[in-house]
């Protein structure tokens, strides 16, 4: 319990101190936009796969029975959840977190126009959809704690955008953004990210969840039909 739980508050100190305004704008001034980015990126995906690590190595200690049909709950959500997060990494969104430096087009603005931050929205329905199948303490503190990162965090981007632009900017782009759903859905980004997700969901479904959480979702479809 002990590494997990330092795993886990090394997650949470990864994302909160780099965006500290005057930790961000050092790290850009040194790495770089794109640079910072990238670090970001990859230091974030390290760490998570070690505190997933972490948290299936942790003792087990019981907190509920799931009945059978919960374990479809992620099984169906998750193509969603894999989808928003790729295509909201891919597309260009100065209201919320991207890896696209592109020019945003708000007319135009593809999965942003459908949600104001689809990679929170896709990292929060992953969380949540596993919480009701995982009854361990650990995974209900590992899974909760996500789904609070992720629904919260889009208040606290929220609040950092209109700083950084100004009000009046961001009421501007957010209703455009609005006005403009559903056109761009079928430019690159969006596509790509669609297909990106679902194929990370289909490599999940038939093999990565096994190999590296060793529970085959598989046999789950059964319980939701």
């Amino acid at each position: 319990m002990t590494a997990f739980l330092l795993a886990l508050t090394v997650f949470l100190a990864a994302h909160m101190v780099p965006s500290m305004p005057p930790v961000r704008r050092a790290l850009v001034a040194r790495l770089g936009e794109r640079g910072y980015l990238a670090v970001y990126a990859g230091g974030s995906t390290v760490l998570l796969v070690w505190l997933i690590v972490e948290a299936l190595r942790a003792p087990y200690v019981h907190v509920w029975t799931a009945p059978a049909w919960v374990y479809a709950i992620p099984a169906v959500v998750m193509p969603g959840a894999f989808v928003l997060l790729c295509a909201g990494l891919l597309t260009p969104n100065p209201l919320s977190v991207s890896l696209s430096r592109a020019p945003f087009d708000p007319a135009r603005p593809g999965v942003a126009g459908l949600a104001r931050h689809p990679v929170l929205w896709g990292f929060g329905l992953w969380s949540l959809s596993h919480m009701p199948a995982n009854g361990s303490a650990v995974l209900v503190i590992l899974f909760g704690v996500f789904t609070a990162f992720s629904f919260g965090g889009m208040g606290l981007v929220d609040a950092k955008r209109k700083r950084t632009m100004g009000k009046a900017t961001w009421a501007w782009l957010d209703a455009a953004r609005r006005a403009g759903r559903g056109a761009g859905l079928a430019a690159w980004p969006t596509v790509a990210g669609t297909a990106l997700g679902l194929g990370l969901y289909a490599l999940f479904l038939f093999w990565a969840h096994t190999a590296w959480i060793g529970v085959s979702p598989l046999p789950l479809w059964p319980a939701f039909w």
